[in-house]
């Protein structure tokens, strides 16, 4: 989606598949930019958009602590030497701008305005500029975000809900997170449709999400990211292992996707241990030979492995910069494993094939057939907002999808095709739970 105006310039910025909205909002005559909700494995789309546009990255700002991805506000920061600004009393500790309810923030000729809206957490935040609503993971189209974990209430929620009074029905809402492609809404048709306006008061929406569901998955490890970051110099780029692993036992490689993935590309010799299965399996490193390097598809998992290593006292490793992504985009030689077709991908031709077979037997055979295409459509909605994917649960157990389990040590990629994926609907983060109601 990219939504521009002649002043501000506004750009979405997601990824097909997946759920997570970021922003790029800039005033065209001064060039200054800021930059909202930002993922860590999109952080060089963020800096090639800053350099085609010409534009200079005033401020990076999370609307909240996020628990279901990693963030990339502090590697901006870093890079372009932004300010990192959240709600004041975040425990994010790369944070240097603190903002109150009420701040107004200028950029160039834009003015930014801080609406204090917890619930979700604590330390959420919204913004408001120009007709535009920046909910993050408040205010979400159909509903809001979770408020059973993290610190939420659900009462400060409905109460974060009724300071959007004062805007009008036109004021468009881009929320944090959307699981059904959609981009945006206004507040007008969120007041009509929203899960918050329309349960019947304050006690209802109480009532309504006290119920606990699965916490998103790596959640512990997420978190722990998002608030201290990532150790400094324990990073490898692909050139530099590319030298190490000339020398004999200089280096372990430990890969961190799904088995599935393992059977794919990836490089040798590597171990396989997948990231839900390293916590408990981490005593298997004491076998390693050399110092580890942590793979995975972009660097995400990678990341939240190094997490989980820490907390097991585990401290002499490096994290392949990009992951097999970036290895293989630099040319450099790597096992070509069998294709095979993830769980997400099965799981789009799927409900793909599901829905056009509803559409086209509901057209020419009986209007009763329509209903498979909702019933579909309702599915793919409960996946994204519960991070439970029915679907995707059976095709798991396809016989193209079976795998040997990973012995112990890793694998090596002698494994046959398919196996012990995730039954996650998305890649990037891992989501067990996710961070939406409604929707």
């Amino acid at each position: 989606m990219h939504a521009t105006t002649t002043r501000p310039f506004l750009k979405q910025v997601t990824r097909h598949g997946e759920g997570c909205l970021g922003y790029v909002i800039a005033d065209q005559a001064s060039r200054k930019a800021v930059i909202i909700d930002p993922r860590h494995d999109q952080v060089d789309e963020y800096i090639a958009l800053l350099k085609k546009e010409g534009f200079e990255l005033e401020y990076v700002i999370d609307t909240h602590t996020h628990a279901d991805h990693l963030s990339g506000a502090a590697e901006l920061k870093r890079l372009t030497g932004a300010r990192y600004a959240m709600l004041q009393g975040t425990l994010v500790q790369a944070a240097d701008t603190p903002l109150a309810d009420g701040h107004k923030l200028h950029v160039g000729e834009l003015e930014f305005e801080v609406i204090a809206s917890p619930g979700h957490t604590p330390d959420s935040l919204s913004i408001a500029i120009e007709g535009n609503l920046f909910t993050g993971d408040t205010m979400l189209i159909g509903g809001s975000g979770r408020t059973d974990f993290m610190g939420g209430d659900a009462g400060e929620l409905y109460d974060s809900f009724q300071k959007f009074a004062r805007f009008d029905d036109a004021t468009i809402v881009w929320p944090g997170h959307d699981y059904a492609g959609r981009s945006h809404s206004t507040l007008g048709k969120e007041r009509a449709h929203n899960l918050i306006y329309t349960a019947g008061g304050r006690d209802a929406v109480v009532e309504k999400l006290s119920v606990r569901g699965p916490l998103p998955q790596g959640m512990a490890e997420i978190i722990t990211f998002n608030r201290k970051g990532s150790a400094p110099g324990a990073h490898v780029d692909a050139h530099t292992l590319h030298d190490l692993l000339r020398e004999p036992h200089a280096v372990q490689l430990l890969d961190v996707r799904s088995a599935l993935e393992f059977t794919g590309d990836r490089l040798e010799p590597a171990w396989n241990i997948p990231l839900e299965e390293l916590d408990k399996r981490a005593g298997e490193l004491r076998n390693s030979k050399g110092k580890l390097v942590l793979v995975c598809q972009s660097g995400n998992r990678a990341l939240m492995a190094a997490q989980i290593l820490q907390r097991k006292g585990i401290t002499d490793y490096r994290i392949l910069d990009g992951g097999m992504q970036r290895w293989v985009e630099s040319k450099l030689p790597y096992t070509k494993g069998k294709r095979v077709v993830s769980i997400m991908r099965q799981v789009q031709i799927g409900a793909g094939l599901m829905v056009l077979a509803g559409v086209l037997l509901g057209t020419f055979v009986n209007p009763w057939f329509y209903a498979l295409s909702g019933f579909v459509g309702a599915g793919l909605t409960f996946a994204g907002v519960s991070g439970f994917c029915g679907m995707a649960m059976v095709l798991m157990r396809m016989p193209w999808n079976k795998m040997a389990p990973t012995p112990g040590g890793g694998t090596t990629g002698g494994c046959a095709v398919g196996g012990a994926a995730s039954g996650r609907c998305s890649s990037g983060a891992p989501k067990g739970g996710g961070c939406s109601v409604g929707g």
